[in-house]
């Protein structure tokens, strides 16, 4: 069975899982940054849908899923990255797309077919 692993940093969007299962894919669901980073070390995914999100107070890192990519680039460099984003972070995210693989990236609000076809 594929795998996919799907990180909800702030939510407020439809759960896409059930799409995922009707899709053929295991699913496993975080909202820990780090614990999501535990699970890209523990598995091979085939692919992965992120929320994307920006906040100037991050040091030293772009995005919320810059440590998840990271992980993911050594563990499951096959997988298919989609990213969902808010219009208001596009700057970052072109900034992000520079150093980490993103093969679909979805603005909100983003349709339950939009995410059918990212992933077929």
């Amino acid at each position: 069975m594929k795998k996919l692993l799907f990180f909800v940093d702030f939510g407020g969007f439809d759960d896409f899982t059930p799409i995922f299962t009707e899709l053929g894919f295991s699913v496993d669901f975080e909202t820990n940054p780090r614990k999501c980073v535990k699970l890209a070390k523990s598995n091979i995914y085939d692919a992965v849908v992120a929320e994307f999100s920006y906040n100037p107070e991050f040091r030293d890192r772009v995005s919320n899923i810059e440590s998840i990519l990271a992980t993911l680039q050594n563990k499951s460099p096959d997988a298919k990255i989609i990213v969902l984003f808010d219009e208001v972070s596009l700057d970052k995210l072109e900034q992000f797309q520079k150093r980490y693989k993103i093969d679909i990236a979805l603005k909100f609000p983003v349709a339950e077919e939009s995410i059918k076809q990212a992933l077929t």
